[in-house]
């Protein structure tokens, strides 16, 4: 038994003292500058004063996450655009937008209207896994701040989010009072944070004013250890989701300051992407791929939760409040994490959306009664690994 013992005290150590090589490595080449930054708000803020007077009734979207059944939500846009009676039905010009984590990735474009509707359904059907990110080496990985690289998803984002756009978001602020803005999280301090996409649109004169809004939207997207964190002035943004899986009305409530009228009726419709539970998959023995189930479970966890807090917030505030889900069943089976963002399924999920959103019957729903639970899926009598 001797040998035995000694062999695995080496093993051990030999981990012990790889992990501890690797992680001093890791402090020598991971050192971040940081001066002067504390916790609060992320720069810019809002400072240019609008021209429009504050309604008397404004509707706000809230996009969820969902990681890659935000394709639900582009169809649902897609499809409310449709509807042209009755009035309630009508997809309304949103005076308030705010997306997290996947909702931040097509929040402008929901934003600007129904116009931007076709270029948001070809941006997400030529979506790809390979388009999103690729894999990191185990080395770059292990001595890096994440195992994927989202250079891609980058790429991608500069050819939609051009000078343009971003004046069609400032004059929506300067000629009608309308705003956006997405959801991060501030790693050092742990808070979510709201980035206003707005006052970044409005710097018209700055050189990297593209870049910045493109950080914003990449920082409220960046699911941590999957994804990278981006650094903006010194500080560390990560995932929205990370906190929250829906835009709440106090955040929300912070943007209609100086906008309040009497009167005046707030009219929230959450856009929810994903089925409000975690469906069962077979998870590959890879840190990646882990990783990634990691934020599926999380995010099946979170979403209940926001939603909940979201409708009871709304209500106290005297908001009406209404929401869409996806069915669960609709485009099974979920897409594995070795092809996350797998063209067939999100294809799927947008039809199924605008399938939802052009209905004759309503799939806005007002009660938190009869939400899908996870003893729904969980019960199958076959585990997922097994053929």
């Amino acid at each position: 038994m001797l040998p035995a013992k000694r062999t695995a005290v080496t093993g051990l150590t030999s981990i012990a003292c790889a992990s501890a090589m690797a992680l001093s490595l890791a402090g020598c080449i991971s050192q971040r500058s940081v001066e002067q930054t504390g916790c609060g708000p992320v720069e810019p803020q809002l400072r240019v004063p609008t021209l429009a007077p504050p309604r008397s009734e404004v509707n706000v979207l809230a996009l969820s996450a969902g990681g890659p059944w935000g394709g639900f939500g582009v169809g649902v846009l897609n499809g409310w655009s449709q509807i042209e009676a009755p009035a309630e039905r009508v997809r309304p010009t949103f005076d308030l937008a705010v997306g997290v984590s996947t909702g931040a990735t097509f929040v402008t474009h929901a934003f600007l209207g129904r116009e931007f509707d076709t270029a948001m359904r070809e941006e997400l059907f030529a979506l790809s896994t390979k388009e999103v990110f690729r894999r990191r080496n185990l080395f770059a990985a292990i001595l890096g701040n994440s195992v994927t690289d989202t250079t891609p998803l980058r790429r991608r984002m500069r050819k939609t989010i051009t000078p343009e756009v971003l004046d069609r978001v400032a004059d929506a602020w300067i000629h009608e009072g309308r705003r956006l803005a997405v959801i991060a999280v501030d790693m050092d301090c742990g808070d979510p944070e709201l980035l206003d996409l707005t006052a970044v649109a409005l710097q018209r004169d700055r050189p990297d004013r593209v870049e910045r809004y493109i950080d914003y939207i990449m920082a409220s997207s960046a699911s941590p250890v999957a994804f990278p964190p981006v650094f903006v002035d010194g500080r560390m943004l990560v995932d929205g989701a990370l906190r929250q899986h829906i835009p709440l009305p106090r955040q929300i409530a912070t943007l209609l300051q100086g906008r309040e009228a009497p009167g005046q009726q707030v009219r929230l419709h959450i856009l929810i992407n994903s089925p409000l539970m975690t469906l069962p998959a077979c998870v590959t023995d890879n840190v990646l791929l882990i990783a990634l189930r990691t934020s599926d479970v999380w995010t099946g966890e979170r979403a209940v939760d926001g939603l909940a807090l979201a409708v009871i917030d709304a209500e106290a505030r005297g908001w009406s409040v209404r929401f869409v889900i996806p069915g669960a069943e609709a485009c099974m089976p979920a897409p594995p994490a070795e092809d996350y963002f797998r063209p067939d399924f999100m294809q799927c999920q947008s039809e199924h959306g605008r399938r939802l959103g052009s209905a004759p019957a309503d799939p806005w729903r007002a009660c938190l009664a009869g939400l899908p639970t996870p003893d729904e899926v969980d019960g199958a009598s076959r585990h997922p690994c097994r053929p």
